[in-house]
């Protein structure tokens, strides 16, 4: 631990000014349909400011941090052309962080190595690479900005999420799955503040549209715990004399109970900026609405929302099916 607080501590040091040019372009148009006429659409709101600051500041600001994590609605096409920019204005600033992607789980790794290997000159192959139709997340066509973006800089890509392999192995034997080394190195048997466990148990009854048994939620936890600890193991493991972004939902990148909790668990000492993409909801334009708990992003960042199907109408149908 002390050997890592002496490497953090020095590694932020060199990561102070970094120069900055000017800032690459921001898409111009939105692609998410929704509630685009919220004035909201597009501004970022500085949670520590309590005020709306300029692209040009969250780049300067940005620019400094160890780690930057850049938190997204995984089925919006507007949050990953953002969290591409964020990727390119550390590049454009001399910055070769590696990004690291919940998307893709450490099972991939070589799959993700090797295409990198290549020297690919896009990400055109990449979701080809990684299987994506059989992954459930929504189409590559989403995620490929933030590749093409790291490919052009030439940045390391990497896997961050537990593989489905371990982690139903986990859901049998618990943190022996993993090995003591992993345990002990990830922090996840350390008890969560009860605040943070509590809230995270509730957004899991809320996630699953209140049809999970308590008990279920429960044993939820723990996995989820490891998920994000893993991500952040990602981050640390490779961030390098140049730090690490990494690419997640955004409830993954909450400071008080997620991957950021790891991180500072660990590497206490490292600068860390968090950014949320966050969805405009039809008549909410005060910027306080979307905060569930303060200081849980350093940044909210405005866009429309996607249209998509009423997911707890389909969960309650599988439901049925299954009684």
């Amino acid at each position: 631990m002390i050997l890592l607080h002496l490497a953090a501590t020095a590694v932020c040091a060199m990561l102070v000014a970094p120069a900055l040019a000017a800032l690459p372009n921001l898409p111009k148009d939105w692609q998410a349909p929704l509630n685009r006429d919220n004035p909201l659409i597009g501004k970022i709101w500085s949670v520590k400011q309590k005020a709306f600051v300029a692209p040009e500041e969250l780049a300067k600001d940005i620019v400094t941090a160890r780690f930057v994590l850049a938190g997204e609605t995984h089925d919006n096409p507007d949050h990953h052309l953002r969290q591409a920019w964020i990727v390119s204005v550390l590049t454009d600033a001399g910055r070769k962080p590696a990004v690291a992607f919940e998307i893709i789980p450490i099972d991939k790794a070589e799959a993700l190595s090797s295409y990198l290997a290549t020297d690919p000159a896009d990400g055109s192959e990449m979701g080809t690479t990684l299987d994506w139709d059989k992954s459930g997340w929504p189409d590559w066509s989403m995620y490929r900005p933030i590749a093409d973006a790291a490919l052009a800089a030439k940045l390391p890509m990497v896997a961050g999420d537990v593989s489905k392999t371990a982690l139903k192995r986990f859901r049998k034997e618990g943190v022996d799955a993993f090995g003591k080394d992993t345990v002990k190195r990830w922090e996840i048997e350390k008890p969560l503040p009860e605040t943070a466990l509590e809230t995270l148990k509730q957004e899991l009854r809320d996630g699953h549209c209140n049809l999970l048994p308590e008990p279920a939620v429960t044993a939820m936890v723990p996995v989820q715990r490891a998920r994000d600890a893993s991500l952040a193991d990602a981050l640390i493991a490779n961030a390098g004399t140049d730090g690490a972004v990494l690419i997640a939902g955004r409830g993954r990148v909450r400071a008080y109970m997620a991957v950021p909790w790891y991180l500072r668990e660990r590497a206490p000492d490292a600068s860390m900026r968090i950014v949320a993409m966050v969805e405009i909801e039809a008549g909410e334009t005060d910027p306080a609405d979307y905060l569930p708990a303060l200081g849980i992003y350093d940044y909210i960042w405005f866009t429309p929302k996607a249209e998509r199907t009423d997911k707890c109408a389909e969960l309650k149908e599988r439901f049925k099916k299954k009684s």
